[in-house]
């Protein structure tokens, strides 16, 4: 991710402001980062490290909000700035590491906006011209931990991703097999002793524990520093929620999703995205449950249910039907036993994610009970 390219910066004056705009990217304080984006490609036009951080700032505006497409043509035409401009030094000396990091960054970065929108042909086809870059410098420096940053990434996702998404898997016939074990140590490795990429690793890490290992205690680990670190950024902060929704801490994630809330609220920059009010309300809603309030959590449950129809029309998604399983609880505490159950038919109406077809059909036979 971001850092894994950092690698090239020459000078330590060069070095302090690379260092200095990546604080400010994860601080999400855009326009700072910028003006030092640009004074990184002043100093030297023809290294392509200043053009991958300016467009790293807009890749962060989609990170924190993916919902939006609005930036995506943006950041195509930075990516591809980057990779013009390492394609010059790269007709020069074919073996140059930074342009082969840079490039190999901005190509693998046209391959994550392509993967969230689902556009999984061109995922692939820059994530294998990514990947052969990556090789590449790998070969070139295989002591440099930053680029083995990279190689781990590959080396876990291209094991687990075909098992969590089957569409994906007659496109990674064209990939190298994959080891998730050995990936993950890489990674760790990266957050132990990498030079620039250490918090990009820690992110990387706390979401794979939280999303695919399921392993919360590491995810709370890693999502905590983060969060202490760059408080600004919503990721991190809903990374720390989550873990403590997973370890069952629920006063300490009723209290963080309440103030994550107010951030909501107050229209905090980072904070827009409905997907992240939904889960708000959501998981605030849960809190209260388990913490044998479901009343009080009413409210915030209706408003997740409220902004779910607006984003999930179709009722498509998992966290919709937990929403609807969710409101049928509190309608059961309330004693409204009819509108209980029009929230559980709904769920059975719906694809069955995970087990909820069994927790409807259960909560309509044993009620939910406080």
């Amino acid at each position: 991710m971001i850092l894994m390219y950092c690698s090239a910066a020459s000078g330590q004056s060069s070095d302090e402001l690379v260092q200095k705009c990546i604080g400010e990217i994860y601080h999400l304080q855009f326009d700072s980062a910028r003006i030092n984006a640009e004074q990184i490609i002043k100093s030297n036009p023809a290294d392509p490290k200043g053009y991958f951080f300016d467009a790293m700032i807009v890749w962060w505006s989609i990170n924190i909000n993916k919902e939006n497409t609005s930036l995506d043509e943006e950041f195509f035409k930075k990516a591809d700035k980057v990779i013009e401009v390492a394609d010059r030094v790269l007709e020069k000396n074919d073996n140059d590491q930074n342009a082969l990091f840079y490039k190999g960054g901005a190509l693998g970065y046209k391959g994550l906006v392509y993967s969230i929108r689902e556009n999984w042909f061109n995922a692939a086809e820059y994530g294998k011209e990514a990947l052969n870059l990556l090789q590449e410098a790998y070969e070139l420096d295989p002591g440099n931990k930053d680029v083995m940053f990279g190689v781990g990434l590959y080396n876990y996702f291209a094991e687990y991703v075909p098992e969590v998404y089957p569409v994906v898997k007659p496109l990674m016939l064209i990939f190298p097999k994959g080891d998730k074990l050995k990936g993950l140590s890489q990674i760790k490795e990266t957050a132990a002793s990498a030079k620039y990429a250490k918090n990009e690793a820690r992110y990387v890490l706390a979401y794979l524990y939280l999303l695919y290992e399921k392993n919360y205690a590491e995810s709370e680990q890693y999502s905590l520093s983060l969060h202490s670190e760059f408080p600004e950024n919503p990721l991190f902060e809903k990374y720390l929620l989550n873990s403590y929704v997973g370890l069952g801490k629920w006063n300490e994630a009723r209290s963080g999703w309440l103030n994550l809330i107010q951030k909501i609220d107050s229209g905090k920059f980072g904070y827009g995205s409905r997907a992240l009010a939904r889960e708000a309300n959501y998981y605030t809603a849960l809190s209260f449950l388990k913490l044998g309030q479901p009343l009080e959590g009413e409210r915030y449950a209706a408003r997740a249910e409220e902004i779910t129809k607006q984003i999930d029309p179709e009722n498509e998604s998992a966290i919709t039907a937990y929403i609807n399983l969710l409101s049928g609880m509190i309608n059961d505490a309330k004693g409204n036993r009819s509108t209980a159950d029009m929230y559980y038919d709904k769920v059975l109406a719906m694809k069955n994610f995970q087990n909820s077809h069994q927790e409807a059909e259960r909560l309509k036979l044993e009620r939910f009970k406080q």
